[in-house]
């Protein structure tokens, strides 16, 4: 199944440069989990993870997308987070009352 498989059965389109990786949990028995990777030039790192929750779904197909809405939920909510985060760093330093002098 392909990202557009996945996209055109109700999964989050991902920015540019992520994609969606399916794979067993370890141990095995945990069933499988769906990681959101960053692609680099020659590899990729996983930026987060969460396990698809077989037993609440009858179709395969739903559990997996409902996986892939739960990863790129809490993607978009770190992004979100990050971009806070930025916006309070512009503040560093100093705030002299007396205007620096």
């Amino acid at each position: 199944m392909s990202m557009a498989d996945l996209v055109a059965a109700g999964a989050p389109e991902l920015p540019e440069g992520y994609f969606y990786r399916v794979k067993r949990a370890f141990p095995s028995s945990l069933g499988f989990k769906v990681e959101i990777r960053e692609q680099h030039r020659f590899t990729s790192s996983m930026l987060l993870d969460t396990f698809v929750l077989e037993q609440r779904h009858d179709d395969m197909t739903e559990a997996l997308v409902d996986a892939c809405r739960r990863a790129a939920a809490r993607l978009q909510e770190r992004r979100r987070e990050a971009g806070k985060f930025a916006a309070l760093a512009e503040f560093i330093g100093d705030h002299d009352p007396k205007g620096g002098k």
